[in-house]
């Protein structure tokens, strides 16, 4: 595809390379020296996108009404979505592969167009509504990390009415948060502190300090109140707790106007028959051995092809997601059971929803 094929949009780039079924919304603008933008990939209408190397993956999204300011490079991964309403300006900003950034991300708040004004998110991150990234220094946040809405990042804080030069302090320093952490509903992060690993952060709690890995934080300001001692579920206990989720989700798609009909149940494995207004569907669930907790799969009769989760570590999808696969994938996610796939996945709408859409 070229440039000349949104003529509802203004694309001003040097170098343009735009893959199959991009979609660019109306009222768009993209300027860039380098403009890629990969297969699929979705910029919804009134957004203003500029920097000099602009890259989105393959499956990507920008929500209607985004604004980028990125001045050297601004890079989201392969099935990332960054919903509506982003209002980004920073020097340097990268997303990898299979994030969610939730409506409002606002990367700015102060000084952020500076040297050091660089934001990196990681892989398969889920970044909730309303956060506030303040990136005069560098923000870095590594992968599967839960940002929950209305957090704030700060990498400076000083205020003119309390100078230095009659003894009080400006704080000037990075921020990083380490794999698999979780922040909590309106957390503060204060400049130059580190977040551990897989750690917690409560909610509304003030990260003055940093943080080791793998605790539960919280207060202001933040103390560790203990440490974080998981134990993994083994085959059996795993099989159990899929299967309940299984059970859970065809409720779920009851609720959201389906047809939901029982067909066999042999041992710990079932298989349900699930029917939209126009489509039908089988969901198996094959229970498995002592080593593995089982395979979920969803197949349309008369269709080639289906779709398996298979919930062994590590969490796979094999085969192509259509409208009900994806609704599964979602609805795992929401209960912490995150399948890598190419693209997000958004649930059905009820129809009690999509019915006042129309």
């Amino acid at each position: 595809m070229e440039a000349e094929d949104f003529p509802w949009a203004q694309l001003r780039a040097q170098r343009v390379r735009i893959g199959e079924g991009v979609r660019i919304g109306e009222g768009t603008v993209i300027v860039a020296d380098d403009l890629v933008l990969g297969d699929g990939v979705v910029v919804e209408p009134g957004c203003d996108l500029r920097s000099a190397r602009l890259q989105v993956g393959p499956g990507g999204q920008v929500g209607a009404g985004s604004r980028l300011l990125v001045a050297d490079e601004a890079v989201l991964g392969s099935g990332t979505v960054v919903d509506a309403g982003a209002d980004v300006v920073c020097r340097q900003w990268s997303v990898g592969d299979g994030s969610y950034i939730g409506q409002r991300l606002r990367i700015g708040a102060g000084a952020s167009m500076e040297e050091r004004s660089v934001v990196r998110i990681g892989h398969r991150c889920q970044i909730a509504p309303g956060v506030t990234v303040n990136p005069t220094e560098p923000v870095v946040i590594g992968d599967e990390v839960g940002i929950s809405a209305e957090v704030a990042i700060f990498t400076h804080g000083y205020h003119a009415g309390h100078p230095v030069r009659d003894g009080h302090s400006a704080a000037f320093a990075g921020v990083e948060v380490g794999d698999g952490a979780w922040l909590g509903f309106r957390a503060v992060l204060l400049p130059g502190v580190m977040v551990g690993a897989g750690t917690v952060v409560a909610a509304t709690a003030t990260v003055t300090r940093s943080l080791p890995a793998g605790v539960l934080a919280a207060g202001v300001p933040a103390k560790v109140k203990r440490t974080l001692e998981p134990v993994a579920l083994d085959a059996a206990a795993r099989r159990e707790a899929v299967a309940g989720l299984l059970q859970t989700w065809m409720r779920r798609l009851r609720f959201k106007g389906l047809t939901v009909q029982t067909l066999g149940v042999q041992g710990a494995s079932r298989r349900w028959q699930v029917a939209s207004s126009d489509r039908c569907w089988q969901v198996t669930w094959h229970a498995q051995d002592a080593e593995r907790p089982g395979v979920a799969e969803v197949t349309r009769p008369g269709v080639d092809g289906s779709a398996v989760f298979d919930f062994a570590e590590p969490l796979a999808v094999r085969g192509v997601l259509d409208a009900l696969g994806h609704d599964l994938r979602d609805f795992l996610r929401r209960a912490t059971w995150l399948f890598p796939y190419e693209v997000n996945s958004r649930g059905l709408v009820p129809e009690r929803f999509a019915r006042l859409l129309r």
